[in-house]
């Protein structure tokens, strides 16, 4: 028996960036059934085999046990409800999504990015899981980007993509980011109000690099974070994108002073859009989960970083 903290381990195990799979298969009785995992492999191109690995106490485990096909989804990055229907509901999960069968009689979720029909391969005992390989019988692709999942959140290699290059028809493009540093946020006056700093650049490609300098110039120390906002200015032509930092010092520099987050909803904004990304981040410090916002100056999605 380890002495290993199970939580613990579990958590060094999540900071692998993984993708996000749906398993699906259907009981002797016809039941369709399905889990959410991230714990797939690819195993073997001739033949072509696969894995998943099952936790013994899941409730659906004797049903993959015995199956003889299964089929891995791979889901897409606006899957997000998906995968938490999978990991959570407790009812009819199927009634809840579109799907259809696959080659074998299978159920196949719609939309993924990719899908693996296989029959049931071998069985490994693997502790408190049993891996579960199969050899792909089938399979198709959509092109669709992945979800990703990484220290208990999902992410999208898309919307990060999408947050280095403005649409052609942008007339400016504005970096900029939200440093925080215990429990403050920095922040520049400007004769509009305050601003976050943040570079106007040319070249639409390299918004990463771009804050990184301008950070690095004005000598502020930060680590960067995700992306939190992706939005474009109707009136004027102006995209901007926002990181996320945090700083180990409150040091004032030439990019401003560091402001309480408890005040930034009372704080004088040079912009409603800045004002309202504020606004949202305050909110959604407190809970800690936070999103990346897509749209305009105006209205827009929030998708769960």
């Amino acid at each position: 028996m380890s002495n290993m903290n199970p939580k613990e381990l579990r958590n060094a195990f999540g900071t692998f960036m993984t993708g996000v799979t749906v398993v699906t298969t259907k009981s002797n009785e016809g039941e369709n059934i399905g889990f959410t995992a991230n714990s797939f492999t690819s195993v073997s191109l001739d033949p072509p085999l696969l894995l998943v690995c099952l936790g013994k106490s899941m409730g659906c485990y004797p049903v993959f046990e015995s199956c003889s096909h299964f089929v891995v989804n791979i889901l897409a990055e606006a899957q997000e409800d998906v995968s938490n229907l999978f990991a959570s509901y407790d009812g009819d999960r199927f009634s809840k999504v579109a799907w259809h069968e696959d080659q074998n009689g299978m159920p196949l979720i719609n939309g993924v990015t990719t899908s693996f029909s296989c029959k049931n391969h071998q069985q490994i005992d693997a502790g408190d899981h049993m891996i579960l390989m199969g050899e792909i019988t089938h399979f198709e692709t959509t092109g669709h980007e992945g979800l990703g999942y990484s220290n208990q959140g999902y992410y999208s290699l898309g919307l990060e993509r999408g947050a280095v290059e403005a649409p052609t028809s942008a007339h400016s493009f504005k970096v900029g980011v939200i440093v925080e540093s215990e429990g403050s946020v920095l922040l520049q006056k400007t004769e509009k109000g305050l601003q976050l700093p943040s570079v106007e650049i040319e070249n639409r490609n390299g918004a990463l690099g771009a804050i990184q300098k301008h950070l690095a110039d004005n000598n502020n120390k930060v680590e960067l974070g995700p992306v939190y906002s992706i939005f474009d200015d109707k009136k004027s032509g102006e995209y901007s994108v926002y990181f996320l930092a945090n700083s180990d010092s409150q040091e004032t520099s030439a990019l401003g002073d560091f402001y309480p987050v408890e005040s930034l909803i009372d704080l004088p904004m040079a912009s409603n859009a800045l004002k309202t990304m504020l606004d949202r981040y305050s909110l959604e410090r407190k809970s800690g989960v936070f999103g990346l916002y897509l749209g305009d100056d105006s209205e827009g999605d929030v998708h769960t970083v």
